[in-house]
């Protein structure tokens, strides 16, 4: 019977780690194309990103707007090597442009931690 716990124990553990390594979203509304990522939602934990190639000398210009009435969001642009060029606001509308310095896979991501509300991102490369 001792065993019988132990291995009741492990399972639960187990199944607790799994579920809060996973993305979970309620009531979530989303869109993605080439050139634009949206979400609207009672709960979400997780993250969203959309990875576009860059050239030198090109710019992106990111046009966002969310709005987070519980929780935390995050939304930033990572360089080729993994480093945030830039970190766009919560709760905020605006306009950020980003010159590439090196060639390369660039990556927006969305990232949600218990939070309630919604966000969209347009960009374009120039």
């Amino acid at each position: 019977m001792n065993k019988k716990w132990k291995t009741l124990g492990i399972l639960i553990i187990m199944a607790s780690v799994l579920l809060t390594s996973c993305d979970k979203k309620i009531m979530y509304v989303g869109s993605s194309t080439k050139s634009k990522i949206s979400g609207s939602y009672k709960f979400f934990t997780g993250k969203e990103e959309k990875k576009l190639s860059m050239k030198s000398g090109e710019t992106i210009s990111i046009d966002y707007k969310s709005k987070v009435e519980e929780g935390r969001l995050s939304m930033k642009l990572y360089g080729p090597d993994n480093q945030v060029l830039t970190e766009l606001g919560t709760n905020e509308t605006g306009t950020e442009k980003v010159k590439a310095d090196k060639d390369g896979k660039y990556r927006i991501e969305i990232k949600g931690e218990d939070t309630k509300g919604s966000f969209k991102v347009a960009f374009k490369v120039e």
